[in-house]
């Protein structure tokens, strides 16, 4: 506070010789009280205030020949032009900081993707196998051509990230929009979205890929509770009907029971419903139960395989 009031002193002696005329103590306070407004006002509206308001005073100062409003002006400018540097070297200093944050996230940021990355690679290198080997136990008995819609495989890589993410099937997440919605890229007319699931409504239209994500999120959200359901429920006690191990579906490991239950959980469970005959889960993965278009684990392998030979 002392410098402050040193440079103030200094100032006005300097504008006081370069003028005939001598402040009162009164006009003195009132031009500090003039700079301390303009300093709280310049935080507010910032540089572009400031400028306009020195092109004002500078007109202001051209036109008058009085010593005494020449000297209060000219110590009012002065003022205003401290002010403005001010407040350039501020905004310079925000934006360098702001810079330097920016880049800070960009790179971790690009550590966290190159992570991924690499942790993508290491999960495909330890999956191929066993994917493989599921394929090869499986799918003996699909009665269909092992096609699959371009449409489906069209976003596999966006689809994946997801499912890596959540520790969920990649080909679940896929044969599921697939059956319910043709891998279509849209919320449908009855408000259901992509996975038709009737607990949850979604507006009707096209829809970008980060809302597909959304939609994503919320079917393996869904699916898991209805694996939750199964695994701990005891007024339906599913576990004791359909043997008694629980449904532990990962990204990378799962059997052909759950792939089955989940199909079954999925859609509805009667008093007849079975694993191996279920139409949801099972239609033409073998010759007892066939129609003219594929279910959930026909889809499933097909999938599996796309991946398999890509």
């Amino acid at each position: 506070m002392k410098k402050v009031i040193i440079i103030f002193i200094l100032f006005i002696i300097t504008i006081t010789n370069a003028y005939s005329y001598t402040p009162t103590d009164n006009e003195l306070r009132l031009l500090w009280i003039i700079k301390e407004r303009a300093v709280t006002k310049s935080k507010i509206k910032w540089q572009l205030w400031l400028k306009k308001e020195l092109i004002s005073l500078e007109k202001s100062l051209i036109s008058t020949k009085d010593e005494r409003i020449k000297f209060l002006l000219t110590y009012i400018i002065n003022d205003r032009k401290i002010i403005l540097e001010n407040l350039i070297i501020e905004d310079n200093l925000k934006r360098e900081i702001e810079l330097k944050r920016i880049e800070q996230i960009t790179k971790e940021e690009e550590l966290k993707k190159a992570k991924f990355e690499l942790e993508k690679k290491q999960i495909e290198i330890k999956y191929l196998p066993k994917a493989i080997e599921f394929f090869n136990i499986n799918w003996k008995d699909i009665t269909t051509e092992l096609k699959v819609n371009q449409k489906c495989t069209k976003y596999f890589d966006f689809v994946n990230d997801i499912a890596i993410k959540n520790d969920f099937p990649v080909e679940l997440i896929i044969a599921t929009w697939s059956i319910e919605y043709n891998c279509n890229l849209w919320n449908p007319a009855n408000w259901f979205w992509p996975f038709q699931i009737t607990s949850k409504f979604y507006t009707p239209w096209d829809i970008t890929l980060e809302q597909f994500a959304l939609s994503i999120q919320d079917f393996i959200d869904f699916s898991r509770n209805k694996w939750n359901y199964f695994n701990t429920n005891k007024y339906h006690d599913y576990k004791t009907r359909y043997w008694s191990w629980n449904i532990e579906i990962t990204y990378d490991n799962y059997t052909l029971r759950e792939l089955r239950l989940n199909s079954i959980l999925y859609n509805w469970i009667k008093k007849d419903t079975t694993l191996d005959k279920n139409t949801f889960a099972n239609t033409n993965l073998n010759k007892e139960v066939e129609w003219p278009f594929d279910w959930l684990v026909t889809r499933f392998l097909k999938i599996l395989k796309w991946r398999i030979d890509r």
